[in-house]
């Protein structure tokens, strides 16, 4: 709880005034990608909501949604606007499949991580795979989730052998 509150006082001074700001495993996200409204993350759907809209993560993938309503944080210089805090877990991780074969990352990412900055996916890169050896990098993430609620989205590499 007290690493939660830190995040939240470190990523307040970012937001703007008034605006309510929606934060994922510790990452700002812009309306450009996910807009949503407290009363609607308030609500018993609100993680089909989430899923929907970001268009590449399962419902089953988001552990919890907390809500600090406006005036209940104080800051330095201005009240801040309502925050939604939402955390996932390991479904969704990105699972690396390198030349058909599971491979484990340098480092774990999620599908939040990679619509924010596709670039980290080069700092991720299994460990012996070099990017000039790459031919193609597909990044399949999964719309039907009744089928096989914990599906993962999936980094397809392949390279020259």
């Amino acid at each position: 709880m007290k690493r939660l509150l830190l995040m939240c006082f470190l990523v307040l001074g970012s937001f703007s005034a008034y605006a309510q700001s929606c934060v994922i495993d510790g990452a700002i996200i812009p309306d450009s990608l996910l807009r949503v409204s407290v009363d609607e993350m308030r609500s018993d759907s609100a993680k089909q909501i989430v899923a929907k809209r970001l268009g590449c993560l399962s419902p089953f993938a988001i552990e919890t949604i907390r809500i600090f309503p406006k005036g209940k944080m104080q800051t330095f210089c201005r009240e801040p606007a309502d925050i939604i805090l939402i955390q996932t877990n390991t479904l969704a991780q990105l699972q690396w499949i390198v030349n058909d074969k599971v491979a484990k990352p340098k480092k774990r990412l999620t599908i939040i991580d990679y619509k924010l900055s596709p670039t980290c996916l080069e700092a991720a890169l299994p460990k012996g795979i070099k990017p000039k050896k790459i031919l193609s990098i597909q990044v399949l993430t999964h719309t039907a989730y009744t089928i096989r609620p914990g599906a993962r989205p999936i980094v397809v590499v392949k390279t020259k052998k």
